[in-house]
């Protein structure tokens, strides 16, 4: 769905589901006033830049998501934002989920 035409800023935020907000933007700003207020608050948040959640991890569907959670907790424990309890307790849930997972089928080179 394309956003519509319109003869002031509309808010650049996406969803989840891939849509624009399109209220209106602020003056001088990209966003709309709850966008705004919320990129405010997680800036002020510890570890709240892009790739550094770790209260949230991304569903775990195949080998290669539970790689990329296994690299988010390790990278939160490196920088202090992860507890090392539980870190462990982190990486013993992704370690289940490894084992629960079906290999996926490699291309062959012949």
């Amino acid at each position: 769905m394309m956003p519509r035409a319109s003869a002031y800023a509309l808010c650049r935020h996406t969803k989840t589901n891939g849509l624009l907000c399109q209220s209106p933007a602020l003056i001088d700003s990209a966003f709309c006033y709850h966008h705004q207020k919320a990129r405010r608050a997680r800036r002020r948040t510890p570890g709240s830049g892009p790739g550094h959640s770790t209260s949230v991890l991304h569903p775990l569907r195949n080998a290669e998501t539970i790689l990329q959670a296994t690299a988010m907790v390790l990278s939160g424990l490196a920088s202090n934002r992860i507890h090392h309890s539980k870190a462990g307790k982190m990486l013993y849930a992704l370690q289940i989920a490894g084992t629960r997972v079906h290999p996926t089928p490699t291309k062959s080179r012949s």
